[in-house]
């Protein structure tokens, strides 16, 4: 007998083999496990190892076939694993009662399974792929380690969902609510802690819209947040279990630790702070007419100079005035235009400081589609209203009609 110590590489190799090898080298050595089995398995993981390579390529290629004994030996040593939770001789004796084949479709029927967990935590999302595609790749796996990390991952899922759909009951948000927008289940989650955080609660609160979020985040900062949460009372009582109460508390710990800092900032405008906090909320979709309403409320600088008026050629206009140096208005007379025009002539075009102004006062989540389009439109103010050759501002007026609100003069 060799007494050599074994290299690394030789016992990394040895650790390495697949749980079913080690239960079935166990079972020989303790007598669980008999020859007639081994005999059987012999027999038996030739016609599974052809039907694997069939399901998946085709039982005629040396490799497909050499793929589909490394499958069905995963998928015997998941099945293993997972049944015996890892104890070597529980296993053996699984090996010994059972045909190899049986083994390799528990292990199959575990993937199936893992295959109807979801795989994201999102309400209205039902779309799983394609099982056979599933299986293909996760029969490759051969550390069971990976499966059984998923496997937490989308237990947790289903649980955050559970309790979303739960939630969501009492905050009034029906299916259709979420169903478009695929709204993660923990927004929803710290949707209805929020509310049950407020230190005065209504009995008719209910999930909110991007207005009623504004103005409850605005009343959260001069109010605070109570210590402990309560639900809503108009909800009908609720039970939870352990792990509902785990998912609630972490996620109401989250909301003290990330988001209050964030709200209590008094540097930190309204605006910029729904725009860092909104996603992490569930949020009804906002109607087109809220939206000069929520404008005022979040950005009040905006809305002292806009008014309340959101068309492109009011805001266009606006930061024209400002670009020029004049005092900032959303409408133009004719007269008015004109004179306007000749002072850029005059005393030059600063499209830099219409541009610092959006920074700083329009509403965030508008910023980005607002500054495309007064770079375009600087653009054209340099080819049409400081064209020389258009002496007579004919080709500027022009300009100024189609792209800003110039009001037409009124004949007396």
């Amino acid at each position: 007998m060799s007494t050599a110590i074994p290299t690394e590489f030789q016992l990394a190799h040895f650790e390495d083999r697949p749980f079913f090898e080690k239960a079935l080298r166990f079972g020989l050595q303790k007598n669980i496990i008999t020859q007639a089995k081994v005999d059987a398995i012999a027999t038996e993981a030739p016609k599974g190892i052809v039907q694997i390579a069939a399901a998946f390529g085709s039982q005629y290629l040396r490799p497909e076939i050499e793929l589909a004994r490394f499958r069905i030996v995963n998928l015997v040593s998941l099945y293993l694993v997972e049944t015996s939770h890892g104890d070597v001789e529980v296993a053996a004796n699984l090996i010994q009662e059972n045909t190899f084949l049986s083994l390799s479709r528990g292990g199959s029927t575990l993937l199936k399974a893992l295959f109807a967990l979801p795989e994201y935590a999102v309400l209205g999302l039902t779309a799983y792929g394609r099982v056979d595609v599933f299986l293909e790749y996760w029969s490759r796996q051969k550390n069971v380690e990976v499966y059984q990390t998923a496997k937490r991952q989308r237990v947790s899922n289903q649980l955050e969902i559970a309790l979303a759909l739960k939630l969501a009951h009492t905050l009034g948000i029906e299916r259709d609510d979420f169903q478009d927008q695929h709204s993660e289940a923990d927004a929803v989650i710290r949707s209805a802690l929020l509310l049950g955080l407020q230190k005065k609660l209504s009995a008719t609160a209910r999930c909110f819209n991007q207005i009623e979020f504004a103005t409850l985040l605005n009343v959260t900062r001069t109010k605070g947040l109570r210590k402990t949460v309560k639900l809503l009372d108009s909800a009908p009582a609720l039970e939870f279990s352990a792990t509902e109460l785990a998912i609630l508390t972490a996620l109401q710990h989250d909301i003290f630790t990330h988001d209050l800092p964030k709200i209590q900032d008094a540097d930190l405008s309204l605006d910029q702070l729904i725009s860092q906090i909104k996603d992490r909320y569930f949020i009804r979709d906002n109607d087109m007419e809220d939206t000069a309403s929520y404008d005022a409320l979040v950005s009040k600088e905006w809305n002292k100079y806009t008014k309340g008026k959101n068309d492109i050629d009011s805001v266009l206009t606006l930061l024209l005035c400002l670009a020029a140096g004049v005092s900032a208005k959303t409408s133009l007379t004719e007269k008015a235009a004109k004179t306007l025009a000749k002072k850029i002539r005059a005393d030059g075009f600063h499209p830099e400081i219409a541009r610092e102004f959006v920074a700083q006062h329009a509403p965030h989540e508008k910023q980005a589609s607002l500054l495309e389009d007064w770079d375009d439109f600087s653009h054209d103010v340099t080819i049409y209203v400081l064209d020389d050759w258009d002496t007579n501002l004919v080709g500027a007026m022009r300009f100024l009609r189609d792209n800003c609100t110039v009001e037409k003069s009124t004949a007396i």
